[in-house]
């Protein structure tokens, strides 16, 4: 019986391997289709499962019963260290194209358990004050963004898209924690649940004459009940002739301004792999 942390790890080494082996067709197994065609008029349609390892920045609030003013935790985790408590994720994007128009959706899972989390109570005598508190923290994330574009610029495979949509974040954190060392301890839970509008751009350049190489970026910023929200991507990729292949570097991020106990702000910034399948 293999344990739940080998399986974890041969789910992210499969996924890793997939796209790896994705980049070793070579570009003549079949005849590449011209990047340019998506934009002649038919319906053209893409899939995009990605891989992504972001450090990842959490700020969450609980408000425990018996601790007046509430807890702060704080999650700073990498790749090297939370990978191993990393119970599940799933990254999937698409892209459905007519033309100048096209629909978009984008959606992250991603759940880890007991990750090492710094805590401090928060309004003791004016401000925040540091105890002796062990703790650990679980994070569950889905996090859907859908937008529609229009193709403002372009020249050959090279564009620049506007777009407007929305994305939808539901976050629950969970707090395990004692105090002063003592046995039993205690826990906690917040969640968030909010739908933001955003605008923003993404698109495409060409890196050679060939139209191998490319760039792509993507750029939206957003609002929504006492909350802003941003993300980013730019990238380099190679075209196949089954489809594209992409390095990046991403980020995803929300701020919440309204204060107050259950709250969790996360920042999520790192590598993503991807490969792109048209159709």
């Amino acid at each position: 019986m293999y344990s739940e942390r080998a399986c974890t790890k041969r789910v992210a080494v499969a996924l890793l391997s997939a796209l790896g082996v994705a980049a070793a067709i070579p570009a003549g197994a079949e005849e590449r289709v011209s990047a340019e065609n998506m934009f002649d008029g038919q319906w053209h349609f893409g899939v995009t499962p990605y891989a992504w390892l972001p450090t990842i920045y959490t700020s969450a609030t609980f408000q425990p019963l018996g601790i007046a003013g509430g807890l702060q935790a704080n999650m700073h985790s990498d790749p090297g260290t939370y990978l191993h408590n990393l119970s599940f994720a799933f990254f999937l994007a698409g892209e459905a194209r007519k033309g100048d128009w096209s629909l978009l959706a984008d959606y992250i899972y991603m759940k880890f358990d007991r990750q090492n989390s710094g805590v401090k109570p928060l309004n003791i005598g004016g401000g925040a004050a540091a105890l002796p508190i062990d703790s650990s923290m679980s994070l569950k994330s889905n996090v859907l963004t859908l937008a529609g574009s229009y193709t403002a610029w372009r020249r050959g495979a090279s564009h620049l898209d506007i777009l407007a949509g929305t994305r939808y974040l539901n976050m629950d954190a969970g707090l395990d924690f004692s105090l002063f060392g003592i046995a039993g301890g205690r826990s906690a839970s917040a969640s968030m649940n909010k739908w933001d509008a955003i605008v923003g751009l993404k698109g495409q350049a060409d890196l050679d004459a060939e139209g191998k190489w490319l760039m792509p970026y993507y750029l939206d910023v957003g609002a929504g009940s006492a909350n802003t929200t941003w993300q980013a991507l730019v990238g380099v990729g190679y075209r196949y002739g089954w489809g594209d292949l992409t390095l990046a570097v991403r980020n995803l991020s929300y701020n919440f301004t309204g204060g107050g106990g259950g709250t969790v702000e996360p920042r999520f910034t790192g590598f993503a792999l991807a490969a792109t399948f048209p159709f």
